[in-house]
């Protein structure tokens, strides 16, 4: 058992996360879930994955000094829609208008994650996050806490 919690410990990437939008300008596909988040040593680096076939990955790096909030749950949107010059969609959207209430259970309440930083600019910005299930995010917002310092707040 204590091998299973020191190799969770040690994880320092995750997959299957789509980049919901934030203030950062990166083109991304909402239905592509080949986003991943990397902790090194002291920053969070972003590969967004590209909005089309022919695209390129999008990568963001920020530093662990740079982070002012981490909140999670269903308050995240609203939250990180809230940062000026966001860029988010109004609403979840599905496929044809066929698809919004499965669109909403895999954006349920425990799969966003919001990401605070302050810009290179001086100005506050944000990213918003959906892993493909809580576990993920839930490690992944606990090791973003860790790296830092800041809490992992629940927005409802």
């Amino acid at each position: 058992m204590a091998a299973g919690l020191a190799s969770a410990a040690e994880r320092n990437s995750w997959n299957k996360i789509t980049y919901i939008g934030g203030t950062p300008a990166i083109k991304a596909n909402s239905y592509d879930w080949d986003t991943t988040v990397a902790i090194r040593s002291n920053t969070v680096e972003l590969q967004v994955a590209p909005s089309s076939a022919f695209g390129h990955p999008q990568a963001l790096t920020l530093k662990a000094s740079q982070i002012t909030a981490l909140v999670t749950g269903p308050g995240a949107w609203q939250e990180a829609a809230d940062t000026p010059g966001a860029e988010l969609p109004s609403k979840p959207h599905g496929l044809f208008g066929l698809l919004n209430r499965r669109y909403m259970l895999m954006m349920s309440l425990y799969n966003l994650l919001a990401i605070f930083y302050q810009g290179e600019d001086g100005k506050p910005a944000a990213i918003l996050l959906a892993c493909a299930s809580s576990p993920p995010r839930a490690s992944l917002g606990n090791a973003l806490a860790a790296l830092s310092g800041k809490q992992l707040v629940y927005a409802k």
